[in-house]
């Protein structure tokens, strides 16, 4: 391939004329061929054809609306891939890797190792609402107390949740029964083998019809949806004045990639086996 200071001496010995169009291939390891292009277009369009081209695609420019529209949603803590399909439903296509290029430019993510390729893993859910709920006792570092919820399995819609000081068996009945008269009894529920949800918590539920199932012993990703929920807990919450406020935002207006941009609630009404 001809860089610019072989182009320029190619040009240089055609203008000459001294050597013939072999030898000046020969001397750059070129055909024939390739010097007569070249020729040929600096005698059409001058000395711009002997100029180095920019490596890579051309960097397409971003309108100023869409780059603000992605700047403010990575403020309200969303990552690059749900800022794409939360756009995509706003009419705006655009790629990811553009929205990280944008990002990246205003320092808002950080430069990371090559990952490695992650396994496929099987994505697990019920598929009706009220099928099964996940529930657990959670302890909340920054507010010095315990947090319990019942999660929805299909629709990842929060039934029922409150912070408490103690964890206890009466605190998970007693929410359940809160929720339950909301949303309606759910057919199974599903914890890990905290002592809140042994054999009382087991048999009262029994009593109700709803079958109570345990998680499997070291495998975390059982109760996984509600494991991302304590995480959006953690990140989310304090950007609203209370709990319920967050969870009414959580649950009638954050829309989820996992749920096809759907909030939970809409999943919850839309596939309720009736």
């Amino acid at each position: 391939m001809l860089n610019f200071k072989k182009r320029v001496w190619v040009v240089k010995q055609k203008e000459k004329g001294i050597l013939t169009d072999k030898e000046i291939a020969d001397a750059q390891n070129v055909s024939r061929m390739t010097i007569n292009n070249l020729w040929r277009n600096y005698k059409q369009n001058g000395l711009r054809v002997l100029e180095e081209k920019p490596l890579g695609r051309k960097v397409d420019k971003i309108p100023s609306r869409i780059k603000q529209a992605i700047l403010e949603k990575r403020k309200q803590g969303f990552g690059i891939r749900k800022i794409e399909g939360l756009l995509a439903l706003d009419g705006v296509n655009i790629s990811h890797n553009k929205i990280h290029r944008i990002l990246r430019g205003e320092g808002l993510v950080k430069p990371e190792p090559k990952k490695a390729l992650r396994k496929k893993y099987v994505r697990w859910e019920r598929h009706h609402s009220n099928s099964l709920w996940q529930t657990d006792f959670c302890w909340q570092e920054k507010l010095q107390c315990w947090i319990i919820a019942y999660l929805d399995d299909h629709s990842r819609f929060v039934v029922g949740i409150q912070y408490t000081k103690l964890a206890t068996t009466e605190i998970a009945i007693n929410l359940f029964n809160e929720s339950a008269r909301r949303y309606g009894l759910p057919r199974e529920t599903l914890s890990d083998r905290g002592t809140q949800f042994k054999e009382k918590f087991f048999d009262y539920l029994k009593s109700k019809g709803v079958n109570h199932i345990y998680a499997s012993i070291k495998k975390p990703t059982t109760c996984g949806k509600l494991e991302r929920f304590w995480r959006t807990h953690n990140d989310e919450r304090w950007n609203f004045n209370s709990l319920s406020e967050f969870v009414s935002h959580y649950n009638f207006e954050r829309r989820h990639m996992s749920l096809n941009y759907c909030t939970p609630y809409e999943v919850f009404t839309r596939d309720l086996k009736v």
